[in-house]
Parts: C-alpha cells; structure tokens; sequence
C-alpha cells in the first residue's frame, strides 16, 4: 500500500510543476503575440490616398500605440523586439509628418508600410520567455 502512496506522490508532484510551468509558458507567449498582432494592426489601419507625386494620410490616430506597445514588450524584457518596435514607431511617426508637409511618393509610402509589416511579423520573444519567473 505504501508504494501506491509513493507512486502518487511521484506523480502528483512532478505533474503539478510541469504543468504550472506549461501554464505560465504559455501565458508569457500569449502576452508576446497580443502585442506583436497589436502592432501589426496598428500599422494596417494607417488609411492613405495618393498618386505619383502626393500621398495624403486620411487617418492615423493608431500609430502613437506603438511606442506603448514597444515600452509594453521592453517591460517584459523582450529587449531587441521591444527596439525594433520602437525603431519603427519612430519611422512611422517620421514618415507621416513628411506626408503631411511634403510631396511623398504613394509607392515609396506603400513599400515603407510593407516593410514595417515584414519587420513587426519577424519579432521574437526573448530567451527569457523560457524561465519560470518573471512578469507573464
């Protein structure tokens, strides 16, 4: 009887840690693609119209989110998609005011927003994802 009691324990315990563990891994993951999603919405909802020689933002209340989202994610200590994401808040920023006080070429406009969406899908959570200590 006493090695069923054993057996139990020997389970229990182990299975009760691994699964905490999954439990807060999984959490921490969540919390990382909420934020990288959130970023790449922010930079899809930027509205424009434009031709050859002019490119007109007609609306971009979004964009100033990205440096929140940047300070969320290098809070969470995800250090080099938390720069990115603030290197390209800072572009977009950069780049709409040049919309607004000078000729800006629509392509270049749409290949800058491209880009930015190719940067944002390719952010990884940092190493530290993987400890069992931390903020979620």
């Amino acid at each position: 009887m006493s090695s069923f009691y054993y057996d139990l324990a020997m389970a229990l315990i182990p299975g009760t840690i691994a699964g905490y563990y999954s439990g807060l891994l999984m959490a921490k993951v969540n919390k990382f693609n909420s934020l990288k999603f959130e970023a790449l919405r922010v930079v899809r909802s930027i509205n424009y119209l434009g031709d050859s020689k002019n490119t007109s933002v007609t609306r971009s209340e979004k964009t100033q989110d990205l440096h929140l989202i940047a300070s969320e994610l290098l809070m969470f200590k995800h250090q080099k998609s938390g720069m990115k994401v603030m290197a390209i808040s800072n572009d977009v920023l950069d780049t709409l005011a040049a919309c607004e006080f000078a000729p800006y070429d629509v392509a270049l406009f749409e290949k800058q927003i491209a880009k930015w969406q190719l940067t944002l899908r390719g952010i990884k959570p940092s190493a530290r994802l993987l400890l069992p200590w931390g903020q979620i």
